[in-house]
């Protein structure tokens, strides 16, 4: 499974990458900007994209929108990492196509999980 993260926090993306290679996974990216995200779907096609909410310039919910409305994206799995506990932006960003969140401070555990389910719809 090849993943994105992307977090404006060097210690929050340090920290998530550092789950990522002690849970075994090795094909990911982690940028700190939505800009440097959109750069590398150019060059990548992702399975997963791990996306904070509150980023510089342009919201992980704006660039949540952004992918959603071109169609070669509609593969890629969308999980919110992020703070945000309120229930009616996160149900507007699930109706736009989030397919799930993960609420900081971050749990090795749920993210543990969160990876494994997305990675079991990827293979069926």
């Amino acid at each position: 499974m090849k993943i994105l993260v992307v977090e404006d926090s060097n210690t929050l993306r340090y920290v998530m990458t550092k789950m990522l290679k002690e849970f075994g996974y090795k094909d990911f990216h982690a940028v700190e900007s939505a800009e440097e995200a959109l750069s590398l779907f150019k060059e990548n096609q992702y399975d997963l994209m791990l996306l904070d909410w509150n980023l510089p310039k342009m919201s992980g919910f704006d660039l949540l929108k952004q992918l959603r409305a071109d169609e070669k994206y509609n593969d890629l799995n969308i999980v919110m990492v992020t703070t945000m506990h309120e229930r009616k932006k996160i149900l507007k960003a699930l109706q736009v196509g989030l397919q799930g969140y993960i609420l900081k401070p971050l749990d090795a555990k749920i993210i543990l999980e969160k990876l494994k389910e997305i990675e079991s719809k990827l293979v069926n």
